[in-house]
């Protein structure tokens, strides 16, 4: 049986004039709205891979949580894949980042950064209301 494919995911949040914000990325294509998100490298953790992805993405530094919010599965090219997610208090936004020519960052409240994503994502940027306490 082919070993599961691994990938982490971050979700960006800010506090910015009293309302909390998450931030998402388009995908490399530009078709869409994601969180940053990739591949666990070999002898990485899902956690140290979280952090990478969120700077070479989406240009943002930040204190990624020690325990995953959850995780889900899903197929891509490179088959079944478990993704854990992890949230990130974001301490500093970049001007410029490695993949800023291929993707865009937005800032979004809450319920518009659910709208733009998959299923499986609503109910973790969902989430983020409750873990940082805000309504």
């Amino acid at each position: 049986m082919a070993r599961e494919h691994r990938q982490a995911a971050a979700i960006p949040y800010r506090i910015r004039n009293q309302r909390l914000e998450v931030a998402l990325v388009t995908t490399s294509r530009g078709k869409g709205w994601i969180v940053p998100k990739g591949s666990v490298d070999d002898g990485e953790r899902p956690r140290q891979a979280a952090i990478r992805e969120a700077e070479e993405e989406a240009g943002i530094l930040g204190v990624l949580a020690q325990k995953p919010l959850g995780r889900y599965r899903h197929v891509n090219g490179n088959g079944a894949c478990r993704v854990d997610v992890y949230l990130m208090r974001v301490t500093d936004v970049l001007e410029h980042w490695l993949e800023e020519k291929v993707r865009r960052r937005r800032w979004m409240a809450i319920s518009d950064a659910a709208a733009c994503l998959r299923k499986e994502l609503r109910e973790f940027v969902h989430a983020v209301e409750d873990v940082v306490g805000m309504d």
